[in-house]
């Protein structure tokens, strides 16, 4: 898969972020993002922003965008990056910060969802992605919590071993907290659906 990587204008615990950068063939800063890169040292291929929230930069290939648009500045990079070729995005941050910006991170995600693209969201105690129907496999990593989450309407049929809580042919509502704070026990988490979507959140604890 060929991978871009976007830094956003909010990261929650930056400094807790262990990612392999060289793995990333792009990087994009959306409006404000270009901060966070300048402080891990990194340097970004493309910034693309309507830079509200602070200076615009000096130096690059910079994309200015319009104040007053139909989307946000981080959705018009994931949209960049794919129109650019490439399949799997990482989006750093648009977590926490402003709640309607997180549901519509999240919404950025469901968008391609049943794409070729996968769109992930990463900060420092969160991975959140989605999964369509089908067999799926999660590997433990250093995440401690497996959330599921059904998104939009209900999710059918849903299975999981490999989890300190397992579910059998179990039809996840939208409105409930069921899936919320499982575990990996196994070297992987087993997991498959017939109808729905499902947002998975790889978490941790937030320490002070």
């Amino acid at each position: 898969m060929k991978k871009a990587l976007i830094f956003t204008s909010f990261i929650d615990n930056l400094e807790k972020i262990r990612l392999d950068f060289n793995s990333y063939k792009s990087i994009i800063c959306a409006d404000g993002g270009y901060i966070a890169a300048q402080k891990l040292g990194i340097k970004p291929s493309v910034f693309i922003g309507d830079y509200d929230s602070g200076i615009q930069p000096a130096n690059g290939t910079v994309i200015k965008l319009p104040t007053e648009k139909d989307m946000t500045d981080s959705e018009a990079a994931v949209d960049l990056a794919i129109s650019k070729g490439y399949d799997e995005i990482t989006v750093l941050g648009g977590l926490g910060g402003r709640f309607d910006h997180t549901m519509g991170n999240i919404g950025i995600i469901a968008k391609y969802a049943d794409s070729p693209y996968k769109v992930t969201l990463v900060d420092g105690n969160n991975k959140v992605y989605m999964l369509c129907p089908g067999n799926h496999r999660i590997k433990k990593s250093n995440y401690k919590y497996l959330g599921l989450i059904s998104y939009g309407c209900s999710c059918h049929g849903l299975n999981i071993s490999g989890v300190k809580y397992p579910l059998s042919n179990c039809n996840l509502k939208n409105n409930t907290t069921l899936g919320v704070s499982n575990e990996i026990l196994d070297s992987e988490a087993r997991l498959s659906f017939k109808k729905g979507r499902l947002l998975i959140i790889e978490s941790n604890d937030v320490k002070s």
